[in-house]
């Protein structure tokens, strides 16, 4: 297997997008940061899910918020065990955070769970289905790697009786890029529609919903090759989202655009590679910010969501570009070593 690479969508594709520097010190060195931000609530969004779906499949009935509570303090000290951090103030409002978007109406521990995650429930065929797929790549293309094994974790929902309506859905403005905007658009699911599901911990306006598109068509790609056929649409869920009208997005799923995300893939993995090469002849000179960003100067290329992850990052403190955008530079509490509350 030399002549394989492989990439994981969320931990490695879109994680080298959000910052290289930080993706190469992780994945490449073997340094893992001291808080694991998107991590920690990602991992507990994601295990709530699967959890209360196989909760609903073994007893035919919902779990409660109690419940929910119980389980996720026992995954929390898993994930502590692990090395994986959070910048919240403790356990409990983290937990709070998670339990309070699945169940944000309850405060007892009868009920109040969010009707679209009801839905997603009932209607889970298979929870954390598991993509695993070959692709042969050019070669030359790849530094000595000829094939990349691409993974992904996802859920399938088959709509049931009550199929939902999607207040807004994906439109297209550029197939070439792959890059459009959200419309208030409505799309109507019908019984027995099969689609693939995501759970963000994010608000819907985050600026990485582009990248999430083209995830989720790209796990469409990859499931026709195991299912023979394609879903009849993506869905984004974002979960701390509080309107709940813009809590789900519905993606057009056809031939063209899923293979023109998969195409757009496997040049972001052809990226990947690159970094690595860089990384491996001069770690230094793997910069920090966006992959999209790089056209600005030093010191911009850190937006509000990124900002959340590099003030969590161990290697913040030596980061020309987190340095530079920060007002006051490397005397800013966030990175001098003299604030021993937060160093």
């Amino acid at each position: 297997m030399h002549d394989v690479i492989e990439v994981s969508y969320t931990g490695d594709l879109l994680g080298h997008r959000r910052c290289p520097r930080a993706w190469c010190y992780e994945k490449q060195a073997g340094f893992h940061p001291y808080e694991q931000v998107q991590a920690m609530e990602g991992r507990l969004v994601h295990h709530a899910m699967e959890w209360l779906t196989r909760k609903y499949i073994e007893t035919g009935k919902h779990a409660s918020r109690a419940e929910l509570e119980n389980q996720l303090n026992a995954f929390f000290r898993v994930l502590w065990a692990r090395g994986i951090r959070t910048t919240f103030e403790s356990k409990k409002d983290t937990i709070n955070r998670v339990v309070g978007n699945l169940f944000p109406t309850g405060q007892s521990s009868g009920g109040g769970m969010h009707p679209t995650v009801m839905a997603a429930i009932e209607g889970a065929q298979h929870t954390e289905y598991e993509l695993k797929t070959v692709k042969k790549l050019i070669r030359a293309d790849f530094g000595g790697k000829s094939r990349l094994l691409l993974t992904g974790i996802l859920d399938l929902v088959v709509q049931q009786d009550k199929p939902l309506t999607y207040p807004r859905s994906w439109t297209w403005h550029d197939l070439v890029n792959l890059t459009g905007v959200v419309s208030p658009i409505p799309v109507a699911a019908n019984t027995g529609d099969v689609e693939i599901w995501d759970y963000k911990g994010t608000r819907a306006d985050t600026k990485y919903i582009t990248d999430y598109v083209r995830q989720l068509l790209t796990y469409a790609a990859l499931y026709k090759e195991k299912s023979g056929e394609l879903p009849k649409r993506c869905v984004l869920f974002f979960i701390n989202e509080k309107n709940r009208d813009d809590q789900l997005l519905a993606i057009k799923v056809d031939e063209s655009i899923v293979n023109a995300a998969l195409k757009w893939t496997i040049e972001q993995v052809k990226l990947i590679r690159a970094t690595i090469l860089e990384f491996q002849r001069s770690p230094l000179s793997v910069e920090g910010g966006g992959v999209e960003d790089r056209h600005l100067a030093v010191g911009q290329r850190v937006t509000e969501e990124l900002k959340q992850q590099c003030t969590a990052c161990g290697f913040r403190f030596d980061c020309p570009e987190y340095t530079t955008h920060l007002p006051g530079g490397l005397k800013h509490p966030d990175v001098e070593l003299t604030n021993i509350r937060k160093n």
